[in-house]
């Protein structure tokens, strides 16, 4: 007895409990406390975890929308009956992806970056191919695969196909929202309000206990946004530190989006 009641007590613990929430089928949700603290705010991490054969994901763009003004994350969410909403990667002025881009077959921005190592695609168009993949040129045949997908989006590669850290050590930090994909083929949307250099709040993500296997960044600062619409759950994730830009942690809005990653909502 004097052994089995310190496992007793043990598995009885709160903190023991799964920290995920579901939120509909194929989609869940859940809080972290990072193991490095930053300088400003709470040091948590949110992480919406998709199962995309179950609950869709979509790349949306507010040029090929017809949007004008360009949606903040909580209004994409109303406008296409999303359920989650987070950004699709860096923007140019005007709206056009920073990486190579395509929507269920459009073209966005049709011109790869040799820089930008990461791709995640979508719709696949022959039978076979898993839902969703997070392509990394380093050891995958990107070359042959993208056409395969109805949708590309191409990003910085944060964890590469052999689960490194791939980012450089340096002194900028910002809010962030990330990409990631764990070995069951689940995506995970990231979002972290305080502010990270990059590489060590890559490191707060590999410590996770999410199986995590590639990443890719998406946005910092006051434009990294999630934004969850689940029926009687509203979780709102704005983005507001960024070394050089805006230095506070004072930003309590959505900032607009020109293009957006969205899980869609069941249907009534």
């Amino acid at each position: 007895m004097s052994r089995l009641l310190p496992l007793l007590l043990c598995l009885s613990l709160p903190a023991l409990a799964a920290p995920w929430e579901t939120l509909a089928p194929g989609l869940e949700l859940a809080e972290f406390d990072a193991h490095l603290k930053s300088s400003v705010g709470d040091s948590r991490v949110t992480v919406v975890r998709v199962d995309v054969a179950r609950r869709p994901v979509r790349l949306l763009s507010a040029s090929l929308e017809g949007h004008a003004p360009e949606p903040t994350a909580e209004q994409w969410a109303a406008l296409h009956g999303l359920i989650a909403v987070t950004n699709a990667g860096m923007f140019h002025p005007g709206g056009r992806p920073v990486g190579q881009a395509r929507t269920e077959g459009r073209e966005l921005s049709p011109t790869p970056r040799k820089d930008y190592r990461t791709f995640l695609v979508l719709h696949p168009r022959e039978k076979g191919l898993p839902p969703v993949q997070l392509l990394d040129a380093a050891c995958d045949d990107v070359k042959s695969l993208l056409p395969r997908y109805g949708t590309v989006l191409q990003s910085l590669r944060m964890v590469d196909c052999k689960g490194r850290n791939t980012w450089q050590s340096q002194p900028r930090e910002w809010s962030t929202a990330a990409l990631g994909i764990d070995g069951q083929g689940r995506l995970l949307m990231f979002h972290a309000r305080s502010p990270y250099r990059t590489h060590d709040f890559i490191e707060v993500l590999r410590r996770l206990p999410l199986g995590l296997k590639r990443l890719m960044y998406l946005e910092g600062g006051p434009e990294a946004s999630l934004h969850v619409a689940a029926p009687g759950r509203t979780v709102r994730r704005v983005g507001s530190y960024e070394t050089g830009f805006n230095e506070n942690d004072d930003n309590t809005r959505y900032w607009a989006l020109p293009n957006v990653l969205g899980v869609e909502a069941p249907r009534p």
